[in-house]
């Protein structure tokens, strides 16, 4: 039994490396409140960099209230707030406020990312 656990995690481990290396994409993830009109608005443009960039660009949206732990993590004053990050995961830009799918394409590219 403990051999089969201890197979299991490493197997889950290499898939979880595994596909993050596959994933290897710029991302911006939203954080935000369930109330907030411009977080509506800004999902909008998600789903649309979704559609248009999928594989090139990832994306992810976390909501405060069920993490608020992240708030802390990120000094969140205002929503939403935008978290930039190359492919290799490091943070190279923090925007608060609604952003349109041309701005966010405006920051990937002052930080240098080619999308």
């Amino acid at each position: 039994m403990k051999y089969s656990v201890k197979i299991l995690a490493a197997f889950l481990l290499v898939m979880i490396l595994g596909s993050a290396a596959c994933a290897a994409v710029p991302s911006v993830t939203m954080l935000s409140t369930e109330s907030c009109p411009a977080c509506v608005q800004m999902s909008k443009v998600f789903k649309e960099i979704e559609a248009k960039y999928k594989g090139k660009i990832s994306t992810s949206h976390i909501y405060l209230e069920k993490n608020p732990d992240i708030a802390k993590k990120y000094n969140v004053r205002y929503v939403p707030t935008l978290i930039f990050k190359d492919a290799s995961g490091e943070e190279i830009a923090q925007e608060v406020g609604y952003r349109s799918l041309k701005d966010v394409l405006k920051i990937f590219e002052r930080a240098g990312v080619k999308i």
